[in-house]
C-alpha cells in the first residue's frame, strides 16, 4: 500500500524535473515486486503433499472392502498456499473413502454392469480463472437420485420432483443423512459431508457434486488462491472504483450500439465475434445511482468457463494490491471477493468475477 501510495504521488511530478526521484521510484516498484514473489513462493507449496498420502490409504481401503481400485493422479504440481494444504488434506481424505466406498462396486457388480473389474478413482489439481480446482471422480455406481428425494422428504426437506440434480445431491451434504442401508466402520453414519463443505466453506471455497446412475460421480472442490498480494485492473462506475482480478480479464472495448443487443427475459448481451455474452452492468448491480457514462466501457472476464461482459464508465489503471477480507472486517457481499486500500487511502472493492458470471443467467 506505501508503495502504490508512492507511485502515485510521484506520478504526478514532473518527470523530466524530478527524474532521479521517478527511477528510484521504478528500481523501489521492481525490488518490493521480487521480494514479495521470492516470499509468496516460500508460502506456497505443492498439493502433491497432500495428494502422496493417498496411494497407500486407497490400496488398504480397497483391500479391506475387497474391491479393485486404481488411483489416477494429475496436477500434483499445482501451488497452494501452504495454510490451505493443512486444512484440506482431511476433506479430500474422506472424499476419497466415499468414492471407494459408495462409488466403486465389487469386482462382480462391475463385471455384471459391462464396467471392467478393476475400479478408478481420479485426483486432478489445476488452477482456473483465480482459483484452485481439485477434481475428485470414480466410474462407479454413481448417486441414487430417487433415493436420496425420497430419503430427503423424510428427513423432512421440501424438494420437488423438479427439482435440479445440484439441489437434490446437495441434501448428502446435511448434517446427519445418510442413504445406506447398513453401518459400517467406514462410513454410513451421515457423518462426514456436512464436515466436508463446513471445512471447504471456511477456507472460502466451495464444492459441487455431478453424478450419472451407473456412470460415476464428479466432485468439484474450488478453492480461493489466498495469496494477500494480487495483480488487478481498477475500473471506475457510477463514481467508485473497483478491482478485477488481472487473471479473470479476457479483453477490453468499447462497443458499437449494434452490438449489444436486449433479449426478452434475458437481460442484454454483446456479440463478439459470433459469441453472445451477457452484459453486467456495474453501477446497476451495486446501485451507486450515478448516471451511466457517455461511452462506457466492456470489460470482457471469465471465470469457471464462464464468460461476463462488465459495462464501466472507465479503466483506470493496473497494479499490485494488498487484498483484505470482506467478511471479517463487514460482511459477506454478494458479487465481491473483498476490498483493498488504493494508494490515496480511499478502499476499493475487489470483484468476484464467478458470482458475476452467474448472476445474468439467474
Amino acid at each position: 500500500v506505501t508503495q502504490a501510495m508512492l507511485a502515485q504521488a510521484a506520478a504526478a511530478l514532473d518527470p523530466i524535473a524530478h527524474a532521479r526521484l521517478v527511477n528510484g521510484m521504478a528500481d523501489l516498484e521492481r525490488n518490493t515486486r521480487d521480494l514479495q514473489e521470492t516470499v509468496m513462493s516460500i508460502r506456497v507449496l505443492p498439493i502433491g503433499n497432500v495428494f502422496s498420502r493417498f496411494p497407500r490409504m486407497v490400496r488398504d481401503l480397497a483391500a479391506r472392502l475387497d474391491k479393485e481400485v486404481a488411483l489416477e493422479m494429475e496436477g500434483e504440481g499445482t501451488e497452494l498456499d501452504k495454510g490451505i494444504i493443512e486444512k484440506l488434506a482431511d476433506p479430500l481424505t474422506h472424499l476419497v473413502r466415499n468414492a471407494i466406498d459408495h462409488g466403486i462396486e465389487t469386482r462382480e457388480a462391475r463385471v455384471a454392469a459391462g464396467k471392467p473389474a478393476c475400479g478408478t478413482v481420479r485426483l486432478r489439481a489445476f488452477n482456473r480463472g483465480g482459483s484452485i480446482v481439485v477434481l475428485i471422480e470414480d466410474d462407479g455406481r454413481g448417486l441414487d437420485r430417487e433415493r436420496i428425494l425420497a430419503k430427503g422428504r423424510e428427513r423432512g426437506f421440501a424438494l420437488a420432483d423438479t427439482a435440479s440434480d445440484a439441489e437434490v445431491f446437495g441434501l448428502i451434504f446435511e448434517a446427519g443423512f445418510s442413504t445406506a442401508e447398513q453401518v459400517t466402520d467406514v462410513s454410513g453414519r451421515g457423518v462426514g459431508m456436512d464436515v466436508v463443505r463446513r471445512n471447504i466453506a471456511a477456507l472460502g471455497g466451495a464444492v459441487d457434486i455431478e453424478s450419472a446412475r451407473g456412470t460415476g460421480t464428479r466432485i468439484t472442490v474450488r478453492l480461493p488462491l489466498t495469496l494477500a498480494i494480487m495483480d488487478g485492473m481498477t475500473v471506475a462506475a457510477g463514481g467508485v472504483s473497483y478491482i478485477l482480478p488481472l487473471a479473470a480479464v479476457v479483453e477490453s472495448l468499447q462497443p458499437g450500439a449494434a452490438q449489444v443487443q436486449a433479449v426478452a427475459g434475458e437481460g442484454r448481451v454483446v456479440q463478439l465475434r459470433g459469441e453472445y455474452l451477457p452484459v453486467a452492468t456495474l453501477a446497476d448491480i451495486f446501485s451507486t445511482g450515478a448516471p451511466p457514462a457517455a461511452e462506457p466501457v466492456i470489460v470482457v472476464a471469465e471465470a469457471d468457463g464462464q464468460k461476463v461482459a462488465l459495462v464501466v464508465d472507465e479503466l483506470v489503471g493496473q497494479q499490485q494490491f494488498v487484498v483484505k477480507s470482506l467478511e471479517a472486517n463487514f460482511r459477506k457481499v454478494p458479487g465481491l471477493a473483498g476490498a483493498t486500500i488504493l494508494g490515496d487511502g480511499a478502499v476499493a472493492l475487489i470483484l468476484d468475477v464467478a458470482a458475476l458470471a452467474r448472476r445474468p443467467r439467474r
